[in-house]
C-alpha cells in the first residue's frame, strides 16, 4: 500500500518496530557489501602479488550479495521505495485507488509467498541432505535461507500495512459519516 495510508500514528508502535528492522537490514546489507569490498580487494592482492587467489572468495561474495540484496529490500518494502507506476492511480477517485492498491497489495502477497513456501521448500530439501558450497564447505541452506527470509519478511511487512491502511480507512469512513 502506498505511504498515504499509513503505517500508523507517526511514533506509533508498528512504525517504530518497522523502522529499528529497517535500520537492523541496512546495518546487515552495509556490512554484507563492506564484507564483498574487502574480499574482493584481499583476493585481488592475493591474485596479482602473490599469485594464488582465495578459492572461496567468489562464493563468499555471492552468499554476501544475495543477503544484502534480500536485506536491503525488506527495508524498501518498509518505506514503500521500491519502483512502481502511479499514474492511473493518482487520478482515481479515492474509492478507487483503494481499491486498487488493496487488490495490487493482495496479488503481491500471493506472489511473493508462492516463492516463499518453494524457497521454504529448498531449504528443508538442502537441510535434510546436508547439501553444501562447493568452495566454502558451507550448509547450502543458509544462503538460501536469505531469499525465504527476505520474501517471507516482505509479505509480512505487505500485510501488515495492508491491515492498517483498510483499518484507517474504515475509521475515517465512519469519522465522516456520523
Amino acid at each position: 500500500m502506498s505511504d498515504e495510508s499509513g503505517a500508523g500514528p507517526r511514533g506509533g508502535l508498528v512504525d517504530r518496530i518497522g523502522e529499528g528492522l529497517t535500520q537492523f537490514v541496512l546495518a546487515i546489507a552495509g556490512v554484507s557489501l563492506l564484507g564483498i569490498v574487502v574480499v574482493n580487494g584481499a583476493n585481488v592482492i592475493a591474485r596479482y602479488l602473490v599469485r594464488s587467489p582465495f578459492p572461496w572468495a567468489e562464493e563468499l561474495m555471492l552468499f554476501m550479495m544475495i543477503l544484502a540484496v534480500f536485506a536491503a529490500a525488506i527495508a524498501v518494502t518498509w518505506r514503500n521505495l521500491h519502483i512502481r507506476i502511479d499514474t492511473f492511480i493518482d487520478k482515481a477517485s479515492p474509492m478507487t485507488r483503494r481499491v486498487a492498491l488493496t487488490v495490487g497489495t493482495i496479488i503481491s502477497i500471493a506472489g511473493v509467498m508462492t516463492v516463499v513456501v518453494s524457497s521454504f521448500r529448498v531449504v528443508v530439501l538442502l537441510f535434510e541432505l546436508d547439501q553444501r558450497s562447493d568452495a566454502l564447505d558451507v550448509p547450502s541452506w543458509i544462503p538460501q535461507s536469505f531469499v525465504t527470509i527476505g520474501l517471507g519478511t516482505i509479505a509480512l511487512i505487505m500485510g501488515i500495512k495492508l491491515v492498517l491502511a483498510l483499518t484507517a480507512a474504515r475509521r475515517n469512513g465512519s469519522g465522516h459519516a456520523g
